[in-house]
């Protein structure tokens, strides 16, 4: 059962970045979007995609949890805490490797991982 719970959780981060990408951060959809605060439209779109990111990491996160956990054994502190930095770093080395680099929510997940990392 927790191993499907793992997938499952697994897809849904899938599909969460899937249909951002193609639904919801199109520039089309963007448009739409009327800022009432701060820098306008290019800085709300820019938020959005960099909280969008930060969400589909933290579903593969959470995933990846639910299966530590599932193993049967209490984990130790140390191990969920280099679970959390490997999830971030990979997501960080991956987006940084992609088209849409020019973004910095890389630099965010490359810094949450370091920090992880720090507290073993």
């Amino acid at each position: 059962m927790p191993v499907f719970v793992f997938v499952l959780i697994c897809l849904i981060g899938m599909l969460h970045h899937y249909i951002g990408y193609k639904l919801i951060l199109t520039k089309k959809a963007l448009d739409k979007v009327e800022p009432k605060y701060l820098l306008g439209k290019y800085c709300t779109r820019r938020v959005l995609q960099n909280l969008w990111h930060f969400s589909t990491a933290c579903w593969f996160g959470f995933a990846a949890l639910i299966f530590v956990l599932s193993l049967g054994e209490v984990p130790a502190k140390e191990t969920l805490i280099m679970l959390v930095s490997f999830i971030f770093s990979i997501s960080g080395w991956l987006s940084s490797s992609f088209k849409c680099a020019r973004t910095i929510y890389w630099l965010s997940f490359i810094l949450i991982a370091g920090l992880s990392a720090a507290q073993t």
